[in-house]
């Protein structure tokens, strides 16, 4: 494996946004699909219920393809730019965060399903450097020590 395929492969704990890859989208994405897709075909052909249903999937399909674009800008920056670098590269690995919380919201509606994954968690903070900043300044309080969320049944 080239240094180019671990810098782009996923890791085993999501911690930080930072860590996103195309690959953690894919079941996500899959997953809400499937739910989604049974709530609306429960409900009846032409209501208003059908159609936010399917409205729904819809937004949320969108906001995949979103965070695939975006993961693949963070795929170049991470191979070929300087992630240290203030401005874009932050803002983009900010948008990473919020879409990725975004899709992990709406999956967690659905934790009790047997398909769904506890890696999908909320991420708190884009990177180490990140979590450690926050953690100066809001003291031990702001996180109770843990730089990433805990998983929907409360385990880290």
């Amino acid at each position: 494996m080239t240094h180019r395929d671990d810098l782009l492969a996923p890791t085993t704990v999501l911690e930080f946004s930072g860590d996103l890859r195309p690959a953690d989208v894919a079941p996500l994405r899959a997953f809400l699909a499937a739910r989604l897709g049974e709530i609306a075909q429960e409900q009846p052909e032409g209501t208003d219920a059908r159609w936010a249903a399917e409205h729904l999937a819809q937004t949320i399909a969108a906001n995949c393809r979103d965070l695939d674009d975006d993961l693949v800008e963070w795929e170049l920056e991470l191979t070929e730019g300087d992630i240290a670098k203030p401005g874009h590269v932050q803002t983009l690995r900010g948008r990473l965060g919020i879409g990725w919380n975004r899709l992990v919201r709406t999956a967690q509606r659905f934790a009790g399903h047997p398909d769904y994954l506890p890696r999908w968690r909320l991420l708190r903070y884009s990177c180490v450097e990140h979590a450690e900043a926050v953690e100066q300044i809001m003291g031990d309080a702001s996180d109770a020590g843990v730089l990433h969320s805990p998983a929907p049944d409360g385990t880290q």
